[in-house]
């Protein structure tokens, strides 16, 4: 059983499946970004704005990342490779 994640993972998880959608499709589906980020399709639109409204992504004419957004999943990354480095110390 997967454990229950919190709002900044699923940003991240959210952000993550724009990132692999924009290299492979000119256009980004939110079905395909419900799919990769693994949640229901009414919880993905509330997170999209929500994520719109904090600058992490503009909702314009497609779905696309900001500099602000990509910092966000550059630190969110760095901050999981730290907590697994130190899991796997006290293993």
């Amino acid at each position: 059983m997967r454990d229950k994640r919190n709002k900044l993972q699923i940003y991240f998880d959210v952000f993550s499946a724009i990132l692999i959608e924009k290299q492979d499709n000119e256009e980004i589906s939110k079905t395909r970004l419900q799919h990769k980020s693994n949640t229901s399709y009414d919880k993905l639109l509330k997170y999209l704005d929500e994520m719109t409204a904090k600058g992490l992504i503009k909702m314009e004419n497609n779905i696309d990342t900001t500099e602000s957004g990509t910092k966000f999943h550059r630190d969110y990354s760095n901050v999981n490779i730290l907590i697994n480095q130190i899991t796997e110390r006290l293993s």
